[in-house]
């Protein structure tokens, strides 16, 4: 990156000469709303916009903060905290984990352990094929990795919430947006949330918010949540690091793991 497109750090928004560059990045019509979530997100993890390490992308209307999985990599092992990983592992209809995937057919889910050094045993996450799998030539080729890399991404969450909360990787990214899904489950009894905290008048109440999150139990209700709270998206939510609109998203990317 150019001396002219680093950012520095008493930076608290984009300079103008990065703002001309953005736009070249296809981010013309992006709020400063979003803007200043990307900034945010890029002077937190230290990654690169302008060398594509980090990058924002509009889908279906809204835009999303997207990386690739070695960007995830890469914060992880700047946090210092970082101890390995456990797999991947892949299993088929017959609930087996292996360490290699040999059938022609794709794995119907795979699995990864991520090592913390305040922890004593690894933070595993799996990725279901029926939640992830995409229908790009590189799914189809390699699907056990592409798999694999979801869940990944997803241990890596899991261990570093404060440092990779609301930002997705190329694979998981057709996850980030809370639309409403057919979900065929066993029934479980669960609290339903009966109604939304108003944002209107004098503020949010974020208690209440994140408890409403916390107990949403479909799609349809979360949905309603984000678009009754779409004002306040990009806060970052008190005695946290986390935006609601990571809290929202990590809460979206349970429905699907």
């Amino acid at each position: 990156m150019t001396t002219s497109l680093a950012i520095t750090g008493d930076q608290t928004f984009w300079s103008e000469t990065q703002l001309s560059a953005l736009k070249t990045l296809g981010l013309s019509n992006a709020s400063k709303g979003d803007l200043s979530f990307f900034f945010h997100q890029a002077q937190r993890t230290g990654l690169d916009p302008f060398a594509r390490q980090i990058y924002m992308i509009e889908r279906g209307g809204r835009f999303g903060i997207q990386t690739s999985i070695d960007g995830f990599r890469i914060i992880a092992q700047r946090s210092g905290k970082y101890a390995g990983q456990d797999g991947p592992y892949w299993c088929g209809e017959d609930g087996q984990w292996v360490d290699v995937w040999l059938k022609p057919t794709p794995p119907l889910a795979a699995k990864v352990g991520v090592f913390h050094q305040d922890f004593h045993e690894p933070l595993y996450a799996v990725a279901k094929w029926e939640s992830y799998a995409q229908s790009s030539p590189i799914w189809k080729k390699m699907p056990e990795l592409m798999l694999a890399k979801c869940a990944e991404s997803l241990a890596l969450r899991k261990a570093f919430p404060n440092d990779l909360s609301g930002i997705y990787t190329d694979e998981e990214m057709s996850q980030t947006e809370v639309v409403e899904r057919k979900v065929i489950a066993q029934k479980v009894e669960m609290p339903i949330v009966t109604s939304v905290t108003v944002v209107t008048g004098a503020g949010l109440d974020w208690e209440v918010l994140c408890k409403s999150i916390d107990d949403v139990v479909d799609l349809e209700k979360l949905k309603k949540i984000w678009d009754d709270n779409k004002p306040f998206l990009d806060l970052v939510i008190p005695n946290t690091e986390q935006t609601l609109r990571g809290v929202m998203l990590d809460r979206k990317a349970q429905f699907g793991a």
